[in-house]
């Protein structure tokens, strides 16, 4: 019954999201941003844990049909494991975007202009981290962002057409439903 109701709110979550995008004037970029997997340690460095991988492999079957054309990460191996099964899928390369989380300063600002200037009208997977999340989602659709805690398995889903008002869709996508799940929150 579990699987029902996940698979029922999988085809909710995708219909909507259609839906959005076919209201959307051509030309629109599409920014997919989500935290990193969960991670295996609070080491620096942390590769992902086995939930994290899971959950790597549920981000890849979720994004798998938004014809992503870049996918953005930090230096760090939980940014790298995160992305590397949608790349490994689609064939993108992943671009690197160093960070300093101690001090993230102006990091979103200069993400978002850097998608912008180079992948307008195409849709674009950042991997970020719990304390850059905010401010990239703020960037791109330039107004102040209440997200909260940013959780591993919050997708975020930019919408930023040619002209006028980005828009903005908050999810959720999870390891262990049929074929990767996600539902809108």
């Amino acid at each position: 019954m579990k699987r029902v109701a996940t698979f029922l709110s999988l085809l909710l979550a995708l219909s909507a999201v259609a839906s959005c995008s076919r209201q959307q004037p051509q030309g629109s970029t599409v920014v997919l941003v989500v935290r990193h997997a969960d991670k295996a340690s609070d080491a620096e460095d942390s590769p992902l844990s086995d939930a994290g991988l899971q959950r790597a492999q549920a981000l890849a079957v979720v994004a798998a049909d938004a014809h992503v054309g870049a996918i953005y990460i930090t230096q760090f191996k939980r940014n790298h494991d995160t992305a590397q099964p949608l790349a490994e899928r689609t064939g993108i390369a992943v671009t690197e975007a160093p960070v300093n989380l101690q001090n993230p300063g102006d990091y979103g600002q200069r993400l978002a202009r850097d998608i912008l200037d180079k992948h307008r009208g195409q849709t674009v997977l950042v991997v970020g981290h719990g304390n850059t999340v905010a401010s990239i989602v703020e960037a791109l659709t330039g107004r102040p962002q209440q997200l909260g805690d940013i959780q591993y398995g919050d997708l975020l889903i930019v919408t930023v057409p040619p002209s006028g008002p980005a828009g903005l869709i908050r999810a959720q996508y999870s390891p262990g439903s049929q074929g990767g799940g996600m539902m809108m929150k």
